[in-house]
């Protein structure tokens, strides 16, 4: 029989992978080098193995740190001396939050607000050798956008103010917290008196100025923990947390005469324009904020019907409800 010649290895073959090998590492790293998308891969130890251009850039990192392989927090907090892009004093609650996700290898975004206004998302996933992906995207248009959507979800477009819907969500939250804690609150509804002989006699530009004009009054009046809102044509709602209903009706007298006082001029005509008011405030045996507003609601009408310009505050007895405040 004929022998059967053996086959040897090839060691060119091997030492052709090799280079290509190194030559398709190298490559890869360029590219990720490259990304618009921070990455940083640390081993299971939480050692530094690689960090990326952007970033380096997201996070002001010299190239010296990033290649001396520091472990997560030391990267983190090489620039506490200023370097930074984040507040340094929200500079710990977003490192807590990576921590805890590079911890569990929880894949769940963490959005990173930078002092340029930029903002980031940081992503994690956990490798098979117990070492962690991590990734930081320029979200800041995406986050623009979502915050554009709110601010048409939940305000009023003609004065700025919160819209109604914003305003019992608000309000809710106010409520939670007055219920709890055996807080006070309260609240006025206000309403634009002879709005429709605004709207007859100087046309609806006017009384659309006339809207504009009573909103300026409310946010240069209101405090930073108030809510105001309009409820809809020429209604308005003032929340007054940590208000009595003594403290409310003061409130109350004070943007009514600031609305009487102010001179509202539409091509060339002054137009007079004054406010009722009704006040209420938290009491023990209502149930929820729409209590509340039903009392404020009572007060108002008490206020249109006593004469306009006034502020009334809620009385059970219905011969006081149009009492002057």
């Amino acid at each position: 029989m004929r022998a059967r010649a053996k086959t040897l290895p090839n060691h060119d073959d091997d030492e052709r992978a090799a280079p290509d090998a190194a030559a398709e590492l190298a490559a890869l790293r360029s590219i990720v080098e490259d990304l618009d998308y921070g990455i940083v891969v640390l081993d299971a130890a939480r050692r530094v193995r690689f960090v990326n251009r952007a970033f380096r850039s997201f996070w002001n990192v010299p190239d010296a740190i990033a290649a001396g392989q520091p472990t997560f927090v030391k990267l983190m907090y090489h620039g506490r001396g200023g370097a930074y892009t984040v507040a340094e004093h929200r500079l710990g609650e977003y490192l807590a939050q990576q921590l805890e996700a590079i911890r569990s290898g929880d894949g769940a975004p963490v959005n990173i607000r930078l002092t340029s206004g930029a903002t980031i998302q940081f992503r994690c996933k956990a490798l098979p050798d117990g070492g962690r992906l991590l990734t930081y995207g320029n979200v800041s248009d995406l986050v623009r956008q979502a915050e554009a959507l709110e601010l048409l979800a939940t305000t009023d477009a003609m004065t700025g103010l919160a819209n109604r819907r914003q305003f019992f969500k608000l309000a809710a939250v106010e409520w939670s917290r007055a219920e709890r804690y055996q807080r006070p609150l309260a609240l006025l509804m206000m309403d634009i008196d002879l709005f429709k002989s605004v709207n007859d006699t100087y046309g609806h530009l006017a009384g659309d100025e006339v809207i504009k004009a009573v909103a300026k009054s409310l946010i240069k009046h209101k405090r930073g923990s108030d809510v105001a809102a309009r409820m809809g044509g020429e209604e308005f709602a003032l929340l007054l947390p940590e208000a009595s209903a003594e403290a409310a009706v003061a409130a109350g007298e004070r943007l009514r005469k600031l609305v009487a006082e102010q001179i509202i001029v539409v091509e060339g005509k002054r137009i007079p324009v004054t406010i009722s008011i009704g006040a209420s405030a938290c009491a023990a045996d209502m149930r929820t904020v729409e209590d509340l507003l039903n009392e404020a609601d009572i007060a108002l009408y008490a206020a249109k019907h006593g004469g306009r310009n006034r502020v009334c505050r809620y009385d059970p007895a219905p011969a006081l409800q149009a009492e002057h405040a």
